[in-house]
């Protein structure tokens, strides 16, 4: 079983811990929403840069983080991007 750990070390970004492998995710928590992507899921940091995220993995590491968000903000302000505040297929829980 893995273990994963999720933190906001700074303003402009969010640490995702998975065992021993760590990303860094910039998202800017200063505004009142808070803009989340998949593709902002892009590598682990050294020294397992060159293991490979798959596409079910980003989904999986995602829907964490929008757990993680969820726990901590009001979910209007958790916004996928490319959505508008109040579209009815965007992420307003």
């Amino acid at each position: 079983m893995k273990k994963i750990s999720i933190d906001i070390p700074h303003f402009y970004c969010l640490e995702y811990k998975e065992d021993e492998k760590r990303l860094i995710v910039e998202i800017d928590f200063r505004e009142p929403e808070i803009w989340i992507s998949k593709s902002l899921i892009q590598r682990w940091e050294p020294p397992f840069q060159s293991v490979l995220i798959t596409e079910q993995e980003k989904e999986e590491i995602y829907t964490n983080i929008k757990q993680f968000l969820l726990e901590r903000y009001p979910a209007q302000a958790i916004l996928e991007s490319g959505r508008e505040k109040g579209d009815s297929d965007g992420y307003n829980a």
